[in-house]
């Protein structure tokens, strides 16, 4: 089956989670991404493994890490003149470079756009920081929690009585990743048709903010200015998160008022749905301490799977709250592939997510786990390059790969 990127190969500098991220999503979808980075950050990324223990031995398996999965890796020392002119080399040959460097960083290398355009004119050149390239804020050294902090997104989660709260993970990583790729594949189809490249500027804020929602308009045209509500939704009344005997179901029985009626059919009180307290969107909104402890009265004494199926079958939209384990083995994750199991030569078996990139005709894959630091050393410099397998060991000596 043919690759919807099969004929494009990237540079990826990216470290952490952003950029990896999005390199990742290119090479679901068959990019050849070619993984570099310097032997201290090779180190770093071999310590962040997970640790098990397999056959009675505790080991640390670096090659868990999914966001680095179908792509090759090599070693290459950027602040040495030979490892900027190996790097420049390989851009001839690229289609995208992508990075997340802090701003100014590629310049001081002398691999800023301005100079590898010069190089590669159809190159694309992608770049994730959090603020963005420009700005008052551009040069700060910023991280997830940041973005969430300045984007108002902080503000709106948590429950009214404490403090705003962090996202469980690093949501503007992920956003931004995402963002970046959906930009780097329009401006590869620019390319196509005017043969030009361009510079991509991703900023972790930018993407959260356009992630609120219309929670932004509801203050610039409204003047409203929102603040945590919990598990309760701003648009509506009834959609929450509600105890049973064996956890927490997620219920949005009063998306409409179609589906409160349903709702108060499976309860037994169709009568609710001709009440004037609950009948409607806005007196439920008006009512909605009342609504949710009818809901809440119902969930009450049933399980997670009782309470589930049964709202599930009666067409209101429910869903259990799974911890991580309960994820995995979910029936809706499991018949989506949303976990694989790939065999490494060293550290066997290792099960990682799987790709959310379900195309008819150029499906994603997930056809190799994280490469380990170097691996790919030969087959880029000799097979791609053509240089010989001496300068490679040359090379490997001066502690330029």
């Amino acid at each position: 089956m043919e690759k919807a990127l099969d004929d494009i190969t990237v540079l990826d500098l990216g470290q952490v989670i952003a950029m990896p991220y999005c390199t990742m999503l290119l090479a679901d979808l068959g990019a050849r991404v070619i993984k570099v980075e310097s032997r201290a950050q090779a180190r770093e990324r071999l310590s962040l493994g997970i640790k098990r223990v397999r056959d009675g031995v505790e080991e640390r398996v670096p090659v868990h890490q999914y966001r680095e999965r179908n792509k090759q890796a090599i070693t290459l020392d950027l602040k040495s003149p030979r490892g900027v002119e190996l790097f420049k080399e390989l851009v001839r040959r690229a289609d995208v470079v992508a990075e997340n460097f802090s701003v100014g960083t590629m310049d001081r290398l002398g691999l800023g756009y301005d100079t590898l355009k010069q190089i590669n004119p159809r190159l694309i050149y992608a770049s994730v920081t959090a603020f963005g390239q420009y700005g008052p804020y551009a040069h700060w050294r910023g991280y997830d929690i940041l973005a969430q902090a300045i984007s108002g997104y902080m503000s709106i989660t948590g429950f009214p009585d404490q403090p705003p709260t962090r996202s469980g993970q690093s949501i503007s990583d992920y956003y931004a990743g995402m963002l970046c790729a959906f930009s780097i594949v329009s401006a590869l189809h620019f390319r196509q048709r005017t043969g030009k490249g361009q510079h991509i500027d991703m900023a972790l804020l930018d993407g959260l903010v356009t992630a609120l929602d219309n929670l932004g308009e509801r203050y610039t045209v409204g003047g409203e200015i929102l603040t945590r509500k919990g598990n309760i939704s701003f648009a509506g009344s009834s959609s929450g998160v509600y105890a049973t005997t064996d956890g927490y179901v997620a219920i949005a029985a009063g998306s409409s008022d179609l589906v409160w009626r349903r709702f108060c059919q499976i309860i037994g009180k169709p009568e609710l749905a001709e009440d004037p307290k609950f009948a409607t969107t806005a007196a439920r909104r008006t009512n909605q301490a009342e609504t949710a402890a009818i809901i809440q009265g119902w969930t009450d004494g049933r399980t997670k799977a009782r309470v589930v199926n049964t709202l599930a079958e009666g067409g209101v939209p429910a869903a259990p709250v799974n911890n991580v384990a309960e994820m995995v083995a979910d029936p809706q994750i499991q018949a989506r592939e949303m976990f694989v199991e790939l065999e490494h030569p060293v550290y066997g078996p290792v099960k990682i997510t799987g790709t959310p990139l379900k195309l008819s005709e150029t499906p994603g894959r997930v056809e190799r786990l994280a490469p380990m630091p170097g691996e790919h050393n030969e087959a880029v410099f000799v097979g791609m390059l053509g240089y010989t397998k001496e300068d490679l060991g040359r090379w490997q000596n001066e502690g330029v790969v």
